[in-house]
């Protein structure tokens, strides 16, 4: 009889959504255009009512799966569905951060190439415009999407400084806005621009052995971190497995409901702590 409830609560609920699914759909594209900055700074191509719909579908998902196996009484089924959505929102947070930092670093990894073919273009006598769509013509993504809008801009009239503080805006990292200010500064003073962007690529070569060199002495305390955050994780489903009793107070009464919301937030806060001990700015 309880499992019929459930399963008629559900059957309400999905109903409701589906009916009002129109105004669910614009609340959720308002809330991933909350992301747009981030969205435009990972380079995706997908609507913002699209990703709207996929974050309300991982919501429904994620509250089906939960009522199914944790069978609770109606007013903790309704409860769920905010809960569902509040990790729906994490979660997609949480991917859009990834790629936006995936795709600056793959812009950082590129731009010491880019400085220097700006600067052979300089030296062999192009513009400041034509080294740029040089740079376009000879790189890959993100590199040549980025340096493409800077082209695009200023071809309707947009001044080459202003598409350059629109790129770094766009793609924040230390050692493009060190090359915008070094162009903007050079364009004022006067100077040996491909010389200054040479010593510029030197600069960024430097740091890239830095952080690589810190990358390989900090490894084994970064897999030790790991290990730290995964090994509860572990127990934990080994202790569901074989001990049914426990998996199920766990999984059915309030303390266990509440011994595991307790978990989650104490694991998330040990593996921030543990990540803000590892992070080492250069």
């Amino acid at each position: 009889m309880p499992f019929a409830i459930v399963l008629g609560v559900i059957g309400t609920i999905a109903f409701g959504v589906y009916a009002a699914w129109g105004r669910i759909e614009g609340y959720l594209a308002k809330f991933v255009g909350s992301f747009a900055v981030d969205i435009e700074r990972a380079g995706l191509r997908i609507p913002t009512e699209r990703l709207g719909a996929i974050v309300g579908t991982i919501t429904v998902a994620l509250w089906l799966a939960s009522v199914i196996i944790v069978r609770p009484n109606p007013i903790y089924a309704i409860l769920l569905l905010p809960v569902s959505f509040a990790i729906a929102a994490l979660g997609f947070r949480f991917w859009i951060k990834r790629k936006v930092k995936a795709r600056l670093k793959a812009f950082d990894g590129q731009l010491e190439l880019a400085l220097r073919l700006i600067s052979s273009g300089l030296r062999v006598g192009l513009s400041l415009r034509q080294a740029l769509v040089l740079v376009t013509e000879e790189m890959s993504d993100p590199a040549q999407t980025e340096f493409s809008r800077v082209i695009a801009r200023s071809n309707i009239g947009v001044p080459m400084d202003v598409a350059l503080d629109d790129l770094v805006r766009r793609v924040p990292s230390e050692e493009l806005a060190m090359m915008v200010d070094a162009i903007q500064v050079q364009s004022k003073t006067g100077g040996n621009l491909g010389k200054i962007l040479d010593h510029l690529a030197g600069t960024i070569k430097g740091r890239r052995q830095i952080v690589r060199k810190i990358a390989a002495l900090t490894g084994e305390a970064t897999l030790s971190g790991w290990v730290i955050g995964l090994l509860p994780v572990g127990v934990g489903l080994f202790i569901m497995i074989a001990q049914p009793a426990m998996r199920t107070a766990l999984l059915t009464t309030t303390v266990g409901h509440l011994s595991l919301i307790v978990f989650f937030v104490l694991e998330v806060v040990g593996v921030g702590v543990i990540r803000g001990i590892m992070k080492m700015d250069i």
